[in-house]
This record gives C-alpha cells, structure tokens and sequence, in this order.
C-alpha cells in the first residue's frame, strides 16, 4: 500500500516532538524546522567555495556548487509540483496520502536538493580520488614499514579472527571516501543537525556501504553503484531505515526525484560555464551537441532535439553582443529542455511509484529508451569530451589532486602514532616528545575533534586489541573529515603555508 503520510517520518532521533501524525500543521512545521537547520548551516556556506567544474575560479559568473545546489533546488521544486498537479488530475492524493502533505513533500525535496553537495571534498571528483587513492596506498597490508604501532597492519596482527575481520572492514570503508557518505556523517556526527528521518533518506543516495566487499546483487546495481554511508553511521543508518520501513539497499522515494533534478541541472550548466569559459562559444557547442545527437540518428524536424537546442539557437539574435547572445541561449535551452525533462520524470516516478516507493527501483528516473534519455546523454556526452578533458580543467585537476595527497602527507605524523601517544596528545593538547604532531594537532578544527571524542566516549576499553582499531579508525576519520571539510582556496593556502610555497 502506498502510504506517503506515513513514508514522510517527522521524527528525529533526539529529541523528536510527540505530534499527531495527522496534524498537519505540526508535521508541516518539522519540515519548516530541517529547512532552517540546513540554510543555516555552515557546510552550505562553504559550499560558495567549493568547485563545480572549474577549481579556484574568480569570476563569479561561473558556477561554485553551491549555485550549482540552488539551481538544483529549483529544479526539484520544479518536479514535486509537476508530480503532485499530475496525481491530482488522476484524483490520487488523497488514496497516496499526499493530500496533507503536498508542503512537506516539495520540502523535502528542495533541502534535500540544497544539501546533496555537502559531503564534496575540495576540488570536487579530483579532491575525492585523491583522498580514496591516498588512503588505499598508505593503509595498504604492505605498508607495514611505516606504520608499525598501526593496528590495521599487518593483517597477521593477530589470530583472532574476528579482529581481522573488523581490520579488514575498517581498512576497506577508510579506503572508499566518497562524497555521498560524508554528507551522511556530516548531517549526522560533524554538524549535528537532527534532522527528521525523512530528511536523511532523502540525502541517502546510495546504498551500499563503504566497507562492503562482496559481489553487490544484480537487482540492487545501480542502487548499489556506489558507496551510500560509511561503518560509522552503520547503526543510524539502519535506524533509519527502520524509521522509513526501507528495505536494506533499497532508497527513500523522494531520492530519486533530488537524483533526477541533480542530473538535469548540471548537463546544461556544465556546458553553460564552459561558454562563460571561453572553451567554445554557442555556435561551436550546438554544432557539438547536433554531432553528439546524430550519433544515435538524425536530427529530424519535431524531435527533441530540433524542439530544445534548435528552437533555443533559432531564438538567439546573431547581431546582438556577444554576452547577450550567451545569456539569451542558455535562458531559452534551460527553459526548453527543463520544459521536457521535468514532465518525463515525473511521468516515470508515477508510472513506476509501487517499486520508487518501496525503494527497488534500480535505475534513474531519467534512464529508458525515450528521447529524454538520449537528450540528456548527449548534454553529458559533449561536457566529458570537450569540458571535463579540457587541458585548463584537467590542469586545475591535478593541482588539486596535489594539494589534497600534499595535505594528507603534511598530517600523515600524527595516524603514525601509537594509540597511547595520541590520546595523551588528544588529552593534554600537547606531547613533549612529538613537536610537530602536537603543532598539527592544534590545527585541526575543534568541531572535527570533538566528534572524535564523541566516539572514544563510546568504547569500553580502548586498551584492548579491539580498541586500539577501533581507536585509530576513528582517528583516520578525524584527518579525512578535516580535509574534506575545506573549501578550494582554504585548502590550497594551506598547502601553499604548510609547503612553505609564500
């Protein structure tokens, strides 16, 4: 049964207020709450300086993520609307529950869509493979040389099994940074925003755990694609998926719809900053784009390509000044394909609501044999060729993949230490014995450390075998979170300081 008044949880884990589930607007004024809580926070205010495409950009005009996440945040908004009229023109609401909760649906949506960037590390998928490679090169089982008192290594560490297993697991989750999954531990650990339970399953767009290992099953693929959540939030997120009534890889309904918004944004806005760029200029991409279309057939007068990016060219006036006829193009496209892409996934997240409200639905809204689907193929075809390979982006790449591995190297010192030393150094603020360690201990933010405490707290004996894994997987978090936590410029002055580049 289709039930969304009962999908949308209210509830929070701390703290959660004992409302009437069909007050309305009680429940309305929860979700009112999360928007205030995410707006307000600091990971959305850094998101202004963290990249979309082009990494420590100046001009303003070019996209940060997060005008990336605003328009993204519109888009949804776009979708919930076109959701909610077409269910109503089927007299479907009130049967799907959706009538007292029209509000809290676009809601959700919108935050979900504002906050789905938040996780990024600096300099967007470069600064993420830096960190995913640096860590599976350091933690590997053969770097035993340098980490001698690390209770990950070597895996013969000990005979008990289940102690290596947990080795294992823990080394496998450190080695899987992704964007997806610190945006998990940051709503939930770092920035402590307890947030409604339906708030979070939007977020959770993934499924698969970090740590996992095994074969991921056929009919959770692209669920599963990549890692969802880190061992870390492993018991909250069970939590709510319980909450949700969500199966175990399955997804929250609404995900989808921030998945699809998401997609349709950044096709259209990656090829738009690149203009702004001066990689090409509108008549070079729609030459590109018509290229790109005629890969899978021609372009035929009514098609979806003759009725979006022709009719958005046809619009331009080619005497006007050059940035006019920039502006006046990507207005008219966004609107023409936005136009054509929106109904098309709403169309398919009701077509197919009995598996999108389960959870099982193991592809994107946006995916098909439909004309939308090569559409938005082609968008993203010509920003991988011609945008993301561009030597001034794949320059600004390996910038960014150098200060980020630079970083971890510069704090390397103190996951070298023993269990014993770092406590003592966390405790007292200080070590007589490791200079540096302590002057890189002080650097780290307060935030950050406190959440490390938090989880210390936690365990019962930090002094057995199990402890000390426990111990230094949690530290290992501390120096990610930190990391991933900059913003561009941030993290690339403190490289150039810390380098002593000035």
């Amino acid at each position: 049964m289709i039930d969304f008044k009962l999908k949308l949880n209210y509830q929070r884990k701390y703290n959660s207020s004992d409302i009437d589930i069909n007050d309305e607007i009680q429940v309305s004024r929860q979700f009112e709450s999360d928007r205030g809580r995410i707006i307000n926070s600091a990971a959305i205010r850094r998101l202004q300086q963290k990249t979309q495409v082009f990494p420590l950009e100046t001009n303003s005009a070019v996209r940060s993520r997060l005008t990336h996440s605003l328009e993204v945040q519109q888009i949804g908004r776009y979708i919930a609307k076109q959701i909610i009229g077409e269910l109503k023109k089927q007299n479907k609401l009130e049967a799907y529950g959706l009538n007292e909760r029209i509000d809290s649906l676009e809601s959700l949506i919108e935050m979900a869509c504002l906050m789905h960037d938040i996780g990024n590390p600096p300099f967007g998928h470069f600064g993420e493979a830096a960190i995913k490679h640096w860590f599976q090169k350091v933690l590997s089982p053969e770097a035993t040389a340098e980490f001698d008192s690390c209770p990950f290594i070597p895996m013969q560490y000990s005979a008990k099994v289940q102690l290596n297993e947990l080795r294992q697991t823990l080394r496998q989750d450190l080695c899987q940074f992704e964007g997806n999954a610190q945006a998990i531990r940051m709503a939930h650990h770092l920035l402590k925003l307890n947030l409604t339970y339906a708030q979070i399953g939007c977020v959770l767009k993934y499924t698969r755990p970090a740590y996992w290992q095994g074969e991921i099953p056929k009919e959770y693929s692209y669920l599963m694609k990549k890692p969802g959540y880190y061992w870390s939030e492993l018991a909250f997120v069970k939590e709510v998926q319980e909450k949700l009534d969500m199966g175990e890889f399955c997804r929250f309904p609404l995900t989808y719809i921030m998945e699809a918004a998401d997609d349709i944004s950044y096709c259209i806005a990656d090829l738009d900053d690149a203009v702004e760029k001066g990689i090409f200029d509108i008549n070079r991409l729609v030459q590109l784009l018509r290229d790109a279309w005629r890969e899978n057939g021609d372009v035929i007068e009514g098609d979806l390509f003759n009725i979006t990016v022709d009719r958005a060219y046809k619009k331009v006036d080619q005497n006007e000044a050059k940035r006019s006829m920039q502006d006046q193009f990507f207005m008219y496209l966004r609107v023409y394909i936005t136009g054509k892409l929106v109904p098309y996934t709403a169309y398919r997240f009701i077509k197919n609501l009995p598996q999108v409200y389960e959870g099982s639905f193991n592809y994107a809204l946006l995916e098909g044999n439909s004309a939308e689907h090569r559409l938005l193929t082609t968008l993203k075809s010509v920003a991988k060729k011609w945008v993301f390979s561009h030597p001034e982006v794949e320059e600004l790449e390996m910038k960014g993949y150098r200060v980020i591995s630079g970083l971890l190297d510069i704090y390397k010192p103190l996951l070298l230490l023993s269990t014993e030393d770092f406590l003592r150094l966390h405790k007292y603020n200080e070590h007589s014995k490791y200079v540096i360690e302590t002057r890189l201990y002080h650097k780290l933010s307060v935030k950050h450390k406190l959440a490390y405490n938090e989880m210390l707290e936690k365990l019962n004996d930090i002094n057995t075998e199990r402890g000390k894994i426990l111990e230094f997987y949690y530290r290992t978090r501390l120096i990610q979170d930190y990391i991933s936590g900059m913003t561009d410029h941030y993290a690339y002055e403190e490289y150039r300081k810390l380098m002593v580049c000035d």
